[in-house]
């Protein structure tokens, strides 16, 4: 398989991991104090990361037997692990409370119900993640009816949404690696000419992502009549010439998780309707960006978008999500860029971390996506995805 080098090469920042963690625990405990809760159990893996830094390997959908109970008084947070990963836990941390999980969920009541009453949380304030299923809920109710279990999930959002600055020195390295593949990818299309498969160009992508040290990769490409409407699946279509290609997709690296997309010609010139896809939405990004900054309500972003698809009459084409982007951290995750569901709608703070993916997705012409990735500073924002744009599109 052919290997081609990204136009930007990452640089590998030194990043305090023990100083990332305790300031998220510092965050943590703040937030849980404001809203008098005195311990969070959660076994949704990505809420697991953040509170305890493990397992860091693992993409945010994983399903594996992870749990964390995280208390507001105690210094370290009992982890709960399946027996396969408690000699790795031991081993990477030093958290003295590792307890062992079998792989079914339905007996998992006991142990929870053990851990709160070993810490004196039988009558105490405890924190549900809402993803947690419903016979868990159900059994801890019934186990432990003296205990006040409530919803914790938007503290846990609050939590993850602002990052401290060795998160943002993790994440912005996370998306140079992405960026590498992305790039890997672009090259590959603009070389193809019929001679790589969009799955091979997707491949080729993905193994620049997992040589550089990423965990998970599922980087998609599509082409041609395959842009439109959007379809995140890459198939055996040669990639050829004078044709729009979409390559798109997420990388992780040690718990955090990136994605961004470009729209690529392949070559030849460009139709006008090609070009006034492409242009339409590169002027919604950059009429986002006009009004990026702290105070900003996100459902404000999205309006600068659709104000430049609409003055250009693709309205109708715009999309393929209920959002035009969202925050970004150890997965997808809030807030997200949306008006067109007001209880989502959130003030941009210094220290988020976001993307903006507006696309147009028009049959018969083709689809284009460009995702960028920003980092809301004190006075306006910062771009962390670099890859550059279709020239060809723009001119």
């Amino acid at each position: 398989m052919a290997s081609f080098v990204g136009f930007l090469e990452p640089t590998r920042p030194i990043i305090d991991w023990q100083l990332l963690q305790e300031l998220r625990w510092k965050r943590a405990r703040e937030i849980m104090a404001a809203e008098g809760l005195d311990a969070i159990l959660t076994n949704v893996v990505d809420n697991v990361i953040y509170l305890t830094g493990w397992p860091r390997h693992r993409t945010s959908v994983h399903p594996g037997s992870y749990a964390v109970l995280f208390l507001r008084e105690q210094k370290e947070p009992v982890i709960f692990c399946s027996e396969g990963d408690s000699g790795a836990v031991k081993q990477d941390h030093f958290y003295s409370d590792i307890r062992v999980l079998p792989p079914w969920q339905n007996t998992w009541v006991s142990y929870f119900s053990r851990a709160l009453e070993d810490y004196g949380l039988s009558e105490a304030t405890v924190g549900l993640d809402t993803r947690m299923n419903a016979s868990l809920y159900n059994g801890l109710v019934k186990s432990l009816p003296r205990v006040n279990f409530v919803n914790a999930s938007t503290a846990l959002n609050r939590m993850r949404m602002v990052k401290n600055p060795e998160e943002i020195k993790a994440y912005e390295y996370t998306v140079s690696l992405v960026e590498a593949g992305i790039n890997v990818g672009i090259k590959a299309c603009k070389e193809s000419w019929g001679r790589y498969s969009e799955i091979e160009i997707a491949a080729m992508a993905q193994y620049e992502l997992l040589r550089r040290g990423c965990h998970a990769t599922d980087i998609w490409c599509t082409s041609g009549e395959r842009t439109a409407p959007v379809r995140r699946f890459s198939s055996a279509k040669p990639v050829r010439g004078g044709e729009l290609v979409v390559i798109d997709g997420p990388g992780s690296f040690n718990g955090f998780r990136a994605e961004f997309a470009r729209t690529v010609w392949t070559g030849g010139r460009p139709g006008s309707e090609h070009k006034l896809l492409y242009r339409t939405i590169w002027e919604a990004l950059e009429a986002a960006k006009e009004i990026m900054k702290p105070g900003t309500r996100t459902s404000d972003l999205e309006m600068a978008c659709l104000r430049v698809v609409r003055e250009a009459g693709l309205e109708d084409y715009y999309g393929g999500y209920p959002y035009t982007g969202h925050g970004m951290g150890i997965r997808q995750e809030q807030p997200y860029i949306t008006a067109r569901f007001p209880e989502l709608d959130t003030e941009l703070e210094e220290g988020m971390i976001i993307n903006l993916e507006p696309a147009l997705w028009k049959e018969g012409v083709g689809g284009v996506r460009l995702e960028d990735i920003y980092l809301i500073t004190a006075t306006g924002y910062r771009v962390l995805s670099r890859a550059p744009y279709e020239e060809d599109l723009l001119d």
